[in-house]
């Protein structure tokens, strides 16, 4: 090893013993101050992905091992549970960072998250025997004597009491399928939340990183297609509702529709900015696409032919 290499070694393990510490200490402030918890919490991918950037994959996964043992020592369970999920975050968002895609590393610190979601209720369930989905039924159904029985006290007939209790029941059947799209929300908003918080560093590291694509130039990878058709294919098995393994099917299958969807509906801004078209065009598309299903079905199959078949490219070449 020469000189110029050993001095390069030395760097990275300064620079990442370092980022492990600011590491640990927003592992300590995320779990023992709960005013701060969420910030810190959010900023605690920050050194990782900065020593990703810096150093690479490889050296980037050794620091984020050590940052694992520590908050563990720090922590105890509660570090052992988080640290994983924010290291991760913090390499699979450096990994395309250093590679000048912010929009991809968004995508990846949203997958990651959600894919810890559902890792959380696997563990919750096979490990814990707590079942979120159960508990939150039976919470419901504990209520419905308690409704009825105000219902009844407030003079209400009884076809009114049993239209109450249908509604009811219904507005729970609607919180158990908005469950997938809120994790959804709630991953993309914590990888945003990710980008706008490192981004001012970013500058200092990659000079030359690119703004983030407009919304007309958004592309899925084309393996989305596959994942989109077994998630259709997974569907056709037959599960009780609300349980575990609905959750699984109904989660993936509408996290991808709206993927999907989000797809098709860039396109269309894409072909108007084109064609000259006005913008309010597909604005109107988006505003239909959500109140009108069958306009949402023909958007859902532009985004799936414009991933699959590029149909950007046959429009730029007419």
């Amino acid at each position: 090893m020469d000189r110029g290499e050993g001095v390069k070694q030395t760097k990275a393990l300064v620079e990442g013993a370092i980022m492990i510490s600011i590491f640990s200490v927003m592992t300590l402030f995320y779990l023992y101050v709960p005013l701060l918890s969420i910030i810190f919490f959010l900023a605690a991918p920050i050194p990782i992905i900065l020593y990703t950037i810096r150093h690479g994959l490889k050296k980037g996964i050794a620091a984020g091992a050590i940052g694992i043992v520590i908050s563990f020592l720090i922590g105890s369970i509660n570090g052992l549970m988080t640290a994983p999920v924010l290291i991760a975050v913090g390499l699979g968002m450096g990994v395309f960072y250093s590679r000048r895609q912010p929009g991809n590393a968004i995508i990846a610190g949203g997958l990651i998250y959600l894919f810890s979601f559902l890792i959380s209720f696997i563990v919750s369930v096979q490990l814990f025997q707590i079942d979120i989905m159960n508990i939150a039924k039976e919470s419901i159904e504990q209520m419905m004597p308690m409704v009825e029985s105000t219902l009844k006290q407030s003079g209400a007939s009884e076809k009114e009491i049993a239209k109450q209790l249908k509604q009811f029941k219904e507005l729970q059947d609607t919180a158990l399928n908005a469950l997938p799209v809120a994790l959804l929300i709630t991953a993309t908003l914590m990888a945003f939340v990710n980008h706008w918080f490192v981004r001012p560093l970013i500058k200092r590291f990659v000079s030359d990183m690119p703004v983030l694509k407009k919304f007309k130039d958004l592309r899925l990878p084309k393996s989305m297609v596959w994942y989109y058709l077994l998630t259709l294919l997974l569907m056709l098995i037959q599960t009780e509702k609300g349980s575990f393994l609905w959750l699984v099917q109904s989660s993936a299958f509408k996290i991808l529709f709206i993927l999907v969807l989000i797809q098709g509906f860039s396109f269309i801004f894409y072909y108007c900015h084109e064609k000259g078209i006005s913008k309010a065009v597909p604005i109107f598309a988006i505003v239909l696409g959500v109140l009108y299903p069958p306009v949402g079905v023909v958007v859902r199959i532009i985004g799936i032919a414009d991933i699959g078949f590029d149909l950007r490219e046959k429009v730029k070449n007419k």
